[in-house]
């Protein structure tokens, strides 16, 4: 019998052996959860935005990658880890990463994610998610099945690139959530506009150079002129993707001024 492709993913998850790269690492250092890369030699540095693309299994609009994977010993037993949207998502335009739903919740495409009876659908605003356990080795392997809602009225939701805001959170008492971290997942963008959508994604989450706009190796007087000529618009001065150039761009960019590491 063939099971449906979400309950495959629920089904499998919990094998250690399915860790790969592109996964997402995690460990608690210094008492929070932190979102790592997954290599061929294991876990890496500490990242917080991940590729990931719709119907890589052969299912349209859906996937269950990347997945996650706390290590044996990573997290305390007998507690619960979960995940949560921070805010709504947001689509690539050519430029910025605009939301999907501009009059609310249910004028555009959502995200659902859910782990075979358990769900959590996106906003516009931060959504409350779900927790799964912790395994009895202390680890949690995961793959959370992604499905993109079209707009309502639509037959399909609109080919792009997408990005999900997440967070995740640990039920035991002195663990602190995640940074949030950003999935951006591939529905349907040629191969040059997914790579323009998580290098601008990537420039975005990296705040020691935010605000490095012509990417000379430093914050300064040019981007700071780059930006004012922006103003109330969007493009690469766009430093929080909120689609307008603003005075919490401008903020971004004075705190990030000086030198790139």
């Amino acid at each position: 019998m063939l099971l449906p492709a979400a309950l495959l993913a629920g089904v499998s998850a919990g094998s250690a052996a399915a860790r790969h790269v592109g996964d997402i690492g995690l460990t608690i250092d210094a008492g929070r959860i932190t979102t790592r890369a997954i290599t061929s030699s294991g876990l890496g540095d500490q990242v917080r935005v991940f590729p990931g693309a719709f119907a890589d299994t052969g299912v349209p609009w859906f996937t269950a990658n990347p997945g996650y994977d706390a290590p044996s010993g990573a997290l305390p037993t007998g507690t619960r880890l979960g995940v949560r949207f921070m805010g709504p998502i947001r689509v690539w335009d050519g430029d910025s990463f605009e939301l999907t739903s501009p009059s609310g919740a249910l004028a555009g495409e959502r995200l659902r994610l859910s782990f075979l009876t358990v769900n959590a659908t996106s906003g516009d605003g931060p959504v409350p998610g779900f927790d799964l356990a912790v395994q009895s080795d202390g680890g949690w392997h995961r793959h959370l099945s992604m499905t993109l809602l079209a707009a309502p009225g639509a037959t399909a939701p609109e080919p792009g690139t997408y990005l999900a805001p997440l967070q995740l959170y640990s039920t035991a008492a002195g663990v602190e959530a995640s940074e949030e971290f950003w999935l951006v997942l591939n529905g349907g963008s040629d191969a040059a506009s997914f790579a323009a959508a998580l290098s601008a994604a990537m420039d975005a989450m990296d705040p020691a150079c935010t605000g490095d706009i012509d990417a000379s190796g430093a914050v300064d007087g040019a981007d700071l002129g780059v930006l004012l000529s922006s103003w109330g618009s969007s493009g690469p001065a766009d430093l929080d993707l909120s689609g307008i150039v603003d005075g919490a761009d401008l903020g971004m960019l004075l705190s990030a001024w000086g030198g790139c590491p």
